[in-house]
């Protein structure tokens, strides 16, 4: 980047951390070393090093008013935590936490889609099938490595039975 178009990036981030419309840079008057500012009333004429040095400054306050944030924090963390009670008897969490599970496990059978009674048959069905068909392969199987055996053991088919 040149040192102008570094100048207009300070600008613009600048304007950006001040919350202000950036400025079109067909606009900005860049010369000698300086940059135009411009404010709801008015325009300012910042060198870069008024410029940084304003940046430091806001940054300043940006961390001044984080800490302060920080402390309103811990304050009120600290008001909650003396405000707390004492947690209740065991049995009482035991039931309020089944009490939460049973709500949660009817919500959540609200949300199952239950199959009408034709899909539950159409599917009862597929499985028979199935279960069927690999029943007759493995019947099947079962006779032929039968029938292998008897074959190797006797040498013969001559008095060989299936079952």
């Amino acid at each position: 980047m040149g040192s102008k178009s570094k100048r207009r990036h300070a600008q613009k981030q600048y304007n950006r951390a001040q919350n202000k419309a950036p400025i079109p840079s067909a606009n900005t008057a860049v010369e000698n070393d300086t940059a135009l500012v411009s404010t709801e009333s008015m325009s300012v004429i910042m060198t870069p090093k008024e410029l940084r040095k304003a940046e430091k400054e806001r940054a300043k306050q940006a961390k001044r008013l984080q800490k302060e944030q920080a402390k309103a924090n811990a304050e009120k963390n600290k008001e909650k935590k003396e405000k707390k009670e004492k947690k209740p008897f065991f049995l009482v969490r035991f039931f309020k936490w089944m009490a939460r599970g049973i709500v949660s496990i009817f919500s959540e059978l609200k949300k199952v889609h239950w199959p009408t009674f034709k899909q539950v048959m159409k599917s009862t069905g597929i499985v028979l099938g199935i279960v069927i068909i690999f029943g007759i392969i493995l019947l099947g199987m079962w006779i032929l490595f039968g029938l292998l055996h008897y074959l190797l053991v006797n040498g013969s088919l001559s008095d060989w039975k299936v079952f």
